[in-house]
C-alpha cells in the first residue's frame, strides 16, 4: 500500500465506497413490487441527486430508496421538460402524508435505527478506509518542492512561503527581494535536504558551485508610511531603534524604521503610525508592540474559555515562537497590562457609539424580575489593598461605596456590624454577589467581604430600582423581606423598593415550608419565570475563578468586567433566537396544558370554570391541619427518590418528626372544638390514608384539589409568560429602534457641528472623523441586526409583527384567574 500512487490510492476509496453504498441499498433496489411515490429531489450539476441530511429515522432512508427504485424503472425524459412538476403536482397529497408520517409515529411500529446512527458508522468506517492514506498523505508534504521560482521563472527554488500561496517557492534573489517587506511570513529553506523554518532576519545566499550559506540581516516593522508636508518629496526606509513584536504566531525581533523625505526631514513614526497599523504600544515609549490581532483573540478565550490563564496563553505564544525557530522571551505582566488599557480604550469607543454592555434589550424600559445571588467561589486569595482598576464601579461596584451603604444602613437600625464578618481580613473578597435579569443579563454586582448578609441585595435592590423592576428574587426572599420593611421604617426614602414584590425561586421553594412555597411563589404576572437565572450566570462566573482569586484586586475587577461583558454580547446577539423559542415553547405548553385540564375535569366531573373542589370555607387551623399533611406526604415521598444520601434522608426526618408533633397538636385543638362526627383521627392514621376526604370539604380529597389547583395555576403562568414575551419582544425591537435613532441623531450633531463643541471635547479632529466611520459602522450593524431580529419574530408571529408597535404600554402586567379568556 505504501508502493501505491495516492490518484490510484483515492480511485480505489472511492471504488470501494460505491461498492459500500451498493450493498446497503441493495435489498431495496431489489424489491420492484413497491409503490412509487414521487418526492423532489435536489440534483447537483452532473444530475445526481444530494445525499439527504435529516434524522427522521430508517423510514425516511426506504422512502429515498423507493424513489431511486422508481427513477430507474422510469423513462429518461428530457431535463427542459415539465413532467416532474406535473407529477409533483399530482401526488401532493401524498406528500403531506409522507411529511406527517415522519412527523409523528403514527402506529405501534418498533423503532427504527437512526440514520445519524448510520452516517457516524460510515464516516467511522470511510476514515478507517482513508487513515493510511492521510498518514501517507502527510508525509508526501514534508517532501520538497522540486522546481523554479515561480516569480522570476528559471532559478531554482530554495525557499517556501506558506503564506504566499499559490506562488509559494521562492529563489534566493527572488525571497531576499519579496519578504524584505513581508517580514512577518512564515519561509522554510529547502536546501539541506528538508524544510527549516527561517526567522524574518535570516536569508540564503547562493554560492559559486552551487553551495547554500544562511546570512542575517535587519528587518524592520511594516507600518503606514507617515505622509510628509512637501508635495513632491519621497520617503526612503532606515534602521531604528529595536522593537519587539508580539503577535499570534509568537515574538519577533524587529527594528523600527526611520522614515527620511527626499526633502530633507526625518519623519519620526508615533503612536498614532503604529495604532493606525494595526499595533498597540506596551508602554508610552513603545519598545514593545503587540498586533491588535492578539487582543481580540485573548478576548475572546477569556469570553469562551474563562478559566485560560494568562501564563497558559504567553506559554503558548512562546511555544509558536520556538515553532518558527525565533528566539525570546515575552513578558506576561507587560502583555496584561496593555491588554487591560487596549480594552478600556475600546469600552471608551463604545460608550460613545451608544453601546450598552450591562443592559437587557428586553428588560428596557421595564424590567420583569431581577435575581440576585452569592457566589462564594468568586473569592480572592490577596488581602492588601490595591490601586483601583479601569472598570471599578462599571460592573462590580466600589468597595467603598458598598461599605459607606452597609455601615450607614447598620448604623440606623442599630445593626451590630461584626456580627457578620468572617475572620479580621478587611481587603479580602468572600465571593460576588451578582444581579441578573430573566434573560441572564449581567446587570450589577459587588463583592462580599462579610459573607451573604441582607444589606449586599439591598444595596443591589436599591441600584435598579431605577428600571421599574416589579419582581425581585433572591433564595431567602421570605427572610430577606421582613428585614427590608424593617430598614425601611428606619430609612423611609427607601420606601419605594417596596414597590417591588418578592418572588422565592422555584427549586429553593422546594426546601422552604409549605406556606413559605405558597406564599412566595404564587406570584400573579410573573409567567414561568424561575428566579434561578443567576445560577446559570454563576456556572461561568466560578470558572473565571480558577485565575481571578490569584489575580490584584484592580485585574480581577477589570477581567471579570470584561469576561461579563463578552458574556452580555453573546445573549444580546442571541436575544431574538431565545425569545422566538421561549415563545414557541409557551404556546406548546398552553396548549397541552389546556387539553390536560380539559381531561382532568372530565374525569372528576367538574367545570372547567370552578376548578376548585367544592366550595370550602376553611379557617386557619384546619388550612393550618391540611399544609402539615400535604407537608409531611411530600418529605416522605421525596426521602428515598430525590435524596442522594443519609444527611439529607437524616434532615428530612428531622423536619417529618417535627411536622408530626405540630399536626398532633392541631388535631388535638380541632377535636377539642368540634363534634364526634367531625374528629380527625391520630397523626400515623391520617397519614395512612393516600386519599383522605377533610370533614370540611364538600366532596372529593386533597391531593385530587391540589391537582386540579396545580394544573389552573400551571395554565394562568403560561398564559401570562406568553404576555410577557410578547412585550418583551416589543420593547427589544424599541430597544434596537431607539438606538439606531441615537446613532443617527449623534452623526447628524458631529457633522453640523463645526467647532468641536459636541460632547466631545477630548477628541481631536482625526479622532471626530474616526468616531464618524465608528458610528456609521455601528449604525450598520443595529440595523442589520433589527433586521434579522425582524424575520426571527415574523417567522413566529406572521401578521402581529406589523402591529406590534401597537401594543399599549399602559397596560396592566399583573393578571388574574378572571382575565384568562382575555389571555388567549
Amino acid at each position: 500500500m505504501n508502493d501505491l500512487d495516492p490518484e490510484d490510492a483515492i480511485f480505489l476509496v472511492d471504488a470501494f465506497l460505491d461498492e459500500c453504498k451498493v450493498d446497503q441499498h441493495g435489498h431495496t433496489e431489489s424489491g420492484s413490487k413497491q409503490s412509487t411515490k414521487i418526492v423532489w429531489l435536489d440534483e447537483d450539476k452532473d444530475g445526481q441527486p444530494h445525499p439527504k441530511r435529516c434524522r427522521a429515522g430508517e423510514k425516511r432512508k426506504r422512502n429515498s430508496t423507493t424513489v431511486s427504485s422508481a427513477s430507474a424503472t422510469t423513462p429518461s425524459c428530457d431535463p427542459s421538460t415539465s413532467t416532474t412538476d406535473t407529477v409533483t403536482i399530482e401526488n401532493f397529497d401524498s406528500l403531506i402524508q409522507d411529511v406527517r408520517d415522519l412527523l409523528g409515529s403514527g402506529g405501534a411500529e418498533k423503532p427504527l435505527p437512526s440514520h445519524w446512527r448510520n452516517r457516524q458508522t460510515s464516516s467511522l468506517e470511510n476514515w478507517t478506509v482513508m487513515r493510511p492514506f492521510m498518514v501517507n498523505n502527510m508525509l508526501s508534504s514534508e517532501k520538497l518542492k522540486e522546481g523554479v521560482c515561480h516569480h522570476c521563472g528559471h532559478k531554482a527554488a530554495v525557499v517556501m512561503c506558506r503564506d504566499c500561496l499559490p506562488r509559494s517557492l521562492y529563489c534566493t534573489a527572488c525571497d531576499l527581494s519579496t519578504h524584505e517587506a513581508l517580514v512577518l511570513h512564515n519561509r522554510a529553506s529547502m536546501v539541506e535536504g528538508f524544510f527549516r523554518h527561517l526567522p524574518p532576519s535570516t536569508f540564503v545566499q547562493q554560492h559559486e558551485g552551487g553551495k547554500f550559506s544562511y546570512h542575517e540581516k535587519d528587518c524592520m516593522l511594516p507600518i503606514v508610511t507617515p505622509c510628509c508636508d512637501c508635495s513632491t518629496g519621497k520617503t526612503s526606509f532606515s534602521k531604528g531603534k529595536p522593537v519587539i513584536l508580539i503577535g499570534m504566531n509568537g515574538r519577533y525581533n524587529l527594528f523600527l524604521p526611520s522614515v527620511n523625505c527626499s526633502c530633507g526631514k526625518t519623519l519620526p513614526v508615533t503612536i498614532s503610525d503604529l495604532v493606525e497599523s494595526g499595533y498597540w504600544p506596551a508602554t508610552v515609549n513603545f519598545e514593545t508592540l503587540y498586533m491588535v490581532d492578539l487582543f481580540t483573540t485573548y478576548e475572546d478565550l477569556k469570553i469562551t474559555a474563562p478559566g485560560m490563564s494568562r501564563q497558559a496563553f504567553v506559554s503558548m505564544l512562546e511555544c509558536r515562537t520556538k515553532l518558527f525557530r525565533r528566539s525570546g522571551k515575552i513578558c506576561g505582566d507587560t502583555l496584561q497590562r496593555a491588554f487591560l488599557e487596549w480594552a478600556y480604550a475600546k469600552f471608551e469607543v463604545d460608550k460613545l457609539s451608544q453601546v450598552q454592555h450591562f443592559q437587557c434589550p428586553a428588560c428596557t424600559p421595564s424590567m420583569l424580575a431581577v435575581s440576585v445571588d452569592g457566589n462564594r467561589k468568586l473569592y480572592r486569595f490577596k488581602s492588601q489593598p490595591g490601586p483601583d482598576g479601569f472598570f471599578d464601579g462599571v460592573f462590580l461596584a466600589n468597595d467603598a461605596e458598598v461599605s459607606s451603604f452597609v455601615d450607614h444602613i447598620h448604623g440606623t437600625t442599630g445593626h451590630n456590624p461584626g456580627k457578620g464578618r468572617c475572620g479580621l481580613g478587611q481587603w479580602t473578597a468572600e465571593g460576588v454577589e451578582v444581579a441578573v435579569c430573566r434573560h441572564g443579563v449581567l446587570l450589577k454586582a459587588l463583592n462580599m467581604f462579610r459573607g451573604e448578609i441582607f444589606a449586599y441585595p439591598l444595596y443591589l435592590q436599591k441600584q435598579l430600582a431605577s428600571q421599574t423592576v416589579q419582581f425581585f428574587c433572591s433564595d431567602v426572599v421570605c427572610k430577606y423581606w421582613p428585614y427590608l420593611q424593617r430598614v425601611v421604617d428606619h430609612c423611609p426614602e427607601m420606601k419605594d423598593l417596596l414597590n417591588m414584590r418578592p418572588f422565592l425561586s422555584i427549586m429553593h421553594a422546594k426546601a422552604h415550608s409549605w406556606m413559605c412555597e405558597v406564599i412566595m411563589t404564587l406570584n400573579e404576572g410573573a409567567g414561568t419565570t424561575i428566579g434561578e437565572e443567576v445560577e446559570q450566570v454563576n456556572s461561568f462566573l466560578s470558572r473565571a475563578a480558577i485565575c481571578s482569586k490569584y489575580m490584584s484586586k484592580a485585574i480581577r475587577t477589570d477581567m471579570l468586567t470584561i469576561q461579563a461583558s463578552g458574556w452580555n454580547k453573546r445573549k444580546a446577539e442571541n436575544l431574538e433566537r431565545t425569545l422566538a423559542k421561549r415563545y414557541v415553547k409557551t404556546v406548546q405548553k398552553i396548549a397541552e396544558a389546556t387539553k390536560d385540564l380539559e381531561n382532568l375535569t372530565a374525569e372528576l366531573s367538574l367545570q372547567q370554570d370552578s376548578p376548585a373542589v367544592g366550595a370550602t370555607i376553611q379557617n386557619d387551623l384546619q388550612r393550618t391541619i391540611e399544609g402539615l399533611y400535604l407537608g409531611i406526604k411530600q418529605r416522605k415521598f421525596q426521602l428515598y427518590r430525590q435524596s442522594g444520601g443519609n444527611k439529607r434522608r437524616h434532615q428530612l426526618r428531622k423536619k417529618i418528626a417535627v411536622e408530626k408533633k405540630a399536626l398532633e397538636v392541631a388535631i388535638n385543638d380541632h377535636n377539642a372544638s368540634v363534634g364526634e362526627v367531625e374528629k380527625l383521627p391520630p397523626p400515623n392514621e391520617l397519614l395512612a390514608v393516600d386519599n383522605y376526604s377533610w370533614p370540611w370539604e364538600c366532596h372529593g380529597d386533597m391531593e385530587r384539589k391540589k391537582n386540579v389547583f396545580d394544573k389552573v395555576m400551571m395554565l394562568t403562568r403560561l398564559k401570562e409568560e406568553e404576555v410577557i414575551v410578547v412585550r418583551e419582544v416589543k420593547q427589544h425591537m424599541e430597544y434596537m429602534s431607539n438606538v439606531a435613532g441615537l446613532i443617527e441623531d449623534f452623526t447628524f450633531q458631529l457633522t453640523e457641528d463645526t467647532d468641536g463643541k459636541c460632547s466631545t471635547e477630548g477628541l481631536m479632529e482625526k479622532g471626530r472623523e474616526g468616531l464618524l466611520c465608528v458610528l456609521k459602522r455601528r449604525l450598520c450593524e443595529v440595523e442589520a441586526q433589527l433586521a434579522t431580529a425582524r424575520t426571527t419574530y415574523k417567522s413566529i408571529f406572521g401578521l402581529q409583527t406589523l402591529s406590534l408597535h401597537d401594543f399599549s404600554e399602559e397596560e396592566d402586567l399583573e393578571y388574574t384567574s378572571s382575565t384568562d379568556e382575555e389571555l388567549e
